[in-house]
């Protein structure tokens, strides 16, 4: 369900139908159009969720300084003018260097999952690599991922382990079943969109089958442990589960058919239930929301001058968020002087906005990568911003990413501290398999080689982005032959929609 991340060209402006909301809690920042108490508990069961979900791994870490930003739009129509080609999504996940982006269209409802689902679906991948980043095996990740989703929030009551009628009717033919030696050693991108839907469906069934039992949890505990070691994965199956492959198919099965459980737990009370603070945005039309969530998805230099009109004409006003989406566009695909004109002023009103200096810093970065001849004065101007926006917040990680970035062209680059600041930014946002690979080119070129490796090892096991996990996979052949001659530059990567 993780869809590549891409800037395009949305559709044809249309009238906004009902008033937008953003509303803020401890872990996100969610942007709706509707009622604003159906936003609020949306929210709030949003952080249950989460709750839930440190209470089912352990975890004690703090919650990511870097809230989740997602956007709840209405229909394929705006979808589409988020992300190019929405078909037969119901919502997409965008880590990126330049924010973290969730998007799901909550008029979606396909046979397979409710919008709910995927968002839920989504946010499982997003906590998983949060705090606990390792290299996971594909039927792992997305089987958690499934588990999850079919969460129940039930008036008094959450259900755990409850099954998606799709899903679960897919399984319902065994004779059509992946063999399981392909689900969990095979290479899931090979497969047709048939078994690509029995991977999701078999990978929820094994799932479901290793949580619901103690013993069953520690083993696949252990197996998970050897993997994010490095073990063969075979090895690892067969000293964690001590049994075979067969053996194990034919206890899937069974279970399958009459040994599924399912928990309830009693939910929250309203006295406990989180903190939600809700800005109505008054006035602010679709495009608006719709361009502002297109341009925080990433910064890619091949655009369109239509992409840009349609942006700068969505932000065509003199609100507080049209300024800044207007700032935005034209820091990352327009005018400098244009983006120097709108960013002084609204610095003006807030000097120590962390987006605002960040731009700032962008907009000069941008301008050197145009413009070879000026780039080093460019570079040299976007760090003194990007020095500011660290200041303004130390948790910016697009701030420090793009900081390392303006220190490319100075001869001490490959410095200890340059390192350590992109292993800081990959610390605070994992999920961004941007900044893993660049901090691992440069552990590479500094001859760090098995501290780079363990950083690639995850990228080139996702199942995502195709040349990107393939450019993991030479970078990572290069780290495991301690070999640092011809790589590639730091901070140019595959096109994010191939």
């Amino acid at each position: 369900m993780l869809a590549s991340f891409f800037i395009l060209l949305w559709l044809a402006p249309t009238t906004a139908n009902a008033e937008w909301f953003r509303a803020e809690s401890a872990n996100f920042v969610v942007y709706s159009e509707g009622e604003e108490s159906d936003l609020v508990g949306r929210v709030r069961q949003l952080e249950e969720f989460d709750r839930l979900l440190r209470m089912m791994t352990g975890t004690e870490a703090p919650p990511s300084p870097n809230k989740l930003n997602i956007y709840m739009v209405r229909g394929r129509g705006q979808l589409d003018r988020i992300l190019q080609s929405s078909a037969g999504l119901g919502g997409f996940y965008a880590p990126s260097p330049d924010g973290i982006v969730a998007v799901v269209d909550q008029g979606w409802r396909e046979d397979w999952m409710t919008h709910e689902e995927v968002l839920l679906h989504e946010y499982s991948h997003h906590f998983m690599m949060q705090y606990f980043p390792a290299s996971y095996p594909a039927w792992y990740v997305e089987g958690f991922a499934e588990y999850l989703a079919t969460i129940r929030f039930a008036d008094a009551m959450l259900e755990i382990g409850r099954f998606n009628p799709a899903r679960a009717s897919w399984l319902a033919d065994r004779s059509g079943w992946l063999p399981l030696d392909t689900l969990l050693f095979g290479d899931p991108t090979r497969l047709n969109g048939a078994e690509t839907a029995k991977f999701y469906a078999q990978s929820w069934l094994l799932v479901h089958y290793l949580m619901r039992d103690a013993d069953r949890r520690g083993r696949l505990a252990r197996y998970l442990a050897a993997m994010t070691a490095g073990a063969e994965p075979r090895t690892a199956f067969a000293e964690a589960f001590a049994t075979d492959v067969s053996t194990l198919q034919r206890e899937i099965s069974r279970y399958g058919g009459t040994g599924m459980t399912y928990s309830r737990l009693p939910r929250i009370s309203a006295a406990e239930a989180a903190e939600v603070e809700v800005v109505r945005l008054a006035g602010v039309p679709d495009e608006l929301i719709l361009a502002r969530a297109s341009l925080q998805l990433t910064w890619t230099p091949k655009v369109t001058d239509r992409f840009l009109g349609r942006a700068l004409g969505a932000a065509d006003g003199d609100g507080a968020l049209a300024r800044r989406v207007r700032a935005r566009a034209e820091a990352l695909y327009g005018d400098g002087a244009a983006a120097d004109r709108q960013l002084d002023s609204l610095l003006a009103e807030a000097p120590g906005d962390v987006e605002l200096l960040y731009l700032k810093g962008m907009r000069h970065l941008v301008a050197g990568r145009r413009d070879e001849a000026a780039r080093a004065r460019h570079f040299a101007e976007a760090k003194r911003w990007f020095v500011r926006a660290h200041r303004a917040d130390e948790n910016h990680f697009p701030t420090l990413y793009r900081y390392a970035e303006s220190l490319s062209l100075e001869p001490d680059f490959l410095s200890e501290n340059t390192s350590n600041i992109l292993l800081l930014a990959h610390q605070i946002a994992p999920q961004v398999e941007e900044i893993a690979m660049t901090a691992a080119n440069v552990l590479i070129r500094r001859g760090e080689y098995d501290r780079a490796a363990a950083l690639l090892v995850p990228v080139g096991a996702s199942r995502h982005r195709g040349r990107m996990r393939q450019a993991a996979v030479a970078l990572l052949a290069k780290a495991q032959a301690r070999d640092n001659r011809d790589l590639p530059d730091p901070f140019a990567f595959p096109d994010p929609d191939e």
